[in-house]
Parts: structure tokens; sequence; C-alpha cells
């Protein structure tokens, strides 16, 4: 950092909503130096985004998807051919790095979002939303003559998910080209959490080229198969039974079976692991420990946000220093708070809440 990139970044941390002007002004040198100077403590990781939020402020990145999500569920038994259900339609903001990211925030840690949406309503919609809740979104990129993602999901009677269709190609032009500009920014995190809606190849770049604490959600089935060959640079991953059965080459059928599959992934390199099993709990893995977290009865409204919240948890209560029985305990409970809400990512979802729900239930 040069002494006139000091003077500025004194400056930021006196007002960080000072403007580039009034730094040309208190330091008599042009506004045009002044955008050089920031672009370059930018590119240096002290500043992030374009709000001023600076390095030796902790943070956390996301990376992964950003999309529109679109959930019907039928009121009554699902008619799957040839005929029209009767029920309900809602629409928000998704995908699981968008959802991770806002659940984070409101549970009270700074988030910077790395994802890309298009230049459209929708892209502007996810924008607004994201600073609503002051994530940061200047670490966002905008594709033009690109179409935000679309996330549809089709939910029966019991709001169990019936079918999904997933209308991504614009995460094709998140590139490894595109995330080494921001290498520097996920390096200064406290630790980085990514998704499998990457591309392969730029999951492949980030867990190989930027040293950090790579948390990583398998996603699905199909799009965990992007892992295989990178296991051993993930620091925790989170899979559900299929994804833990995909990656570790096992079948799992009980609490014994995934802690067999969990072993089976520390093997292949993974440090940490928690496989999440639905109605029966979730299990927890490394190298010298093995914890099964018995899940808690709940009345589900939308299961689709559950898996994200369970990552928020467990990142929030691991960077709070909490052991690995007490990062379970608190992933599992956010992840009850958000199945009672239609949203994917809880209004509702905040550590006060999450704490009222594990004593609620022991």
């Amino acid at each position: 950092m040069t002494p006139r990139e000091s003077e500025i970044m004194d400056l930021i941390k006196q007002n960080p909503t000072i403007s580039q002007q009034e730094i040309a002004d208190i330091l008599n040198i042009q506004r045009s130096s002044v955008a050089v100077h920031i672009n370059n403590l930018s590119k240096q990781g002290y500043i992030l985004g374009r709000c001023y939020i600076l390095r030796d402020e902790p943070y956390i990145t996301v990376v992964g998807g950003a999309n529109i999500d679109i959930v019907g569920y039928s009121n009554e038994k699902l008619i799957e051919k040839s005929d029209s259900n009767s029920g309900h339609v809602m629409q928000s903001s998704g995908g699981a790095g968008l959802n991770i990211s806002e659940n984070l925030a409101r549970l009270g840690l700074r988030t910077s979002l790395i994802s890309v949406v298009g230049e459209d309503e929708r892209g502007k919609n996810i924008l607004a939303e994201l600073n609503l809740l002051d994530i940061d979104t200047g670490n966002m990129f905008i594709i033009h003559n690109s179409n935000t993602s679309v996330y549809l999901a089709i939910l029966d009677e019991n709001r169990d998910m019936n079918i999904a269709i997933n209308d991504m190609d614009i995460m094709e032009k998140f590139t490894p080209l595109l995330i080494s500009k921001r290498k520097q920014i996920i390096e200064n995190a406290e630790v980085s959490v990514i998704d499998t809606n990457l591309r392969k190849d730029t999951l492949k770049y980030i867990l190989k080229n930027i040293e950090q604490k790579h948390f990583v959600d398998a996603v699905s089935v199909n799009k965990s198969k992007k892992l295989i060959g990178l296991l051993d640079n993930i620091y925790f991953l989170k899979a559900n039974k299929s994804e833990a059965e995909c990656l570790s080459g096992m079948e799992i059928k009980d609490e014994e079976s995934a802690k067999l599959a969990g072993r089976e992934l520390i093997n292949k390199g993974v440090k940490t692991v928690a496989i999440t099993l639905g109605a029966v709990g979730s299990v927890y893995v490394d190298r010298e420990s093995e914890i099964f977290i018995k899940a808690k009865p709940v009345e589900v409204i939308n299961p689709s946000g559950a898996g994200d919240a369970f990552m928020a948890g467990y990142v929030y209560s691991h960077i709070n220093g909490c052991s690995a029985e007490e990062c379970m305990e608190f992933a599992s409970a956010a992840s009850r708070v958000t199945l009672k809400s239609a949203r994917t990512s809880s209004d509702f979802l905040t550590v006060k809440n999450v704490e009222e729900e594990i004593v609620g239930v022991k």
C-alpha cells in the first residue's frame, strides 16, 4: 500500500460513505486519481465492492448461484398428467449461493456474494433484495445479453418436491477468468462458501488456486459430480443422502451407513463432512469423531431452502468457535426454522429464533 493509498484508507475508515470527490478535495488531488487509487485498493483486497467494506472488518464470501425461485404447490393430491392442479404459486429470489448469503446476513454476519445475474428486471430485483439485507453486491458480475437464472419447483400436497426445472445457462459465463478477478477478495475472507452451481473449471480454479477454508454445498446429485477429483481441497462438505452416496460410492440406509459414507469422504480428502438425512437427522464426520443429530418434528411449509439454512447455520456457529456438535445442533435448528417458512430464505432466521428452536425441542 502506497502512502497516498494509506491516506485514502484512513479517510474511508473515518467515513465509509465518503465520496471520491470529497476525498479528492481533502487531499487536494484530482477525483480521477482517487478513482485509480481506490481501484488499486480493491484489486489488492483492501476494499470490497462499491460500498467501501474494509478488509479489516471480518466478512464471508459466498460464490454460487443467484436466481429467481418460482415454487408451486397443490392443495390436493397432485395430478401429474394432462390436467391442471389448484394450488398456490410463489416467486422470490433464490439459488443456493444467494440463499446462503441472505441467511448469513440474517444471522448477523458480514457477507459478500460473488455471482452472476443478467441485465434484466430479475437481475435488478435480486440486487435490490440483497442490498436491503446489507449484503455486499459490489463483487457481482452483470452479464449483458443474458437472462438471470430461474428455478421452477412443483411440490405435492405434502409440500414434498415432485419435480424441478432450472434455467441456469448464465452460469456457463461464470468462468475462471471472472473469478480470478475476485481472488484476493475470497482469500481475505474469514471463510469461503461455494455451491456447485458453478462450472467445473471454475470450481477447480477456486479450490486449487485460492487459499482459504472452503465450505462447499453439494446442491444436487448431478452437480455434486463436479467435485470428483477436488475433494481433497474442501474444508467442509455439506451433502444430502443422495449426494453423499454419489461422492462416496456407498449406499446409505441408516445412521451407521451414513457415518461410513462420511468416513469414506474423509479418506478421499475432505476435512469435515455433514450429511443430512431428512426426517432421520444428520451425521457429522471428521478424522477424529462421528456425531449423529436426531431430527426433530417440524411442520414443513417449503423444503426448498432447508439445506441452505443448514449451511449458513453451520458456518455461523463455526466462526463463533462452537464445537462440532454445537455447530450441527445450530445448523439443524436453522434448517427447521426455514422449513416452517414459505420462502426459501426465511425472514424469521435470526440467532434468537434459532436458539429458541434449539431450546424448545430439547
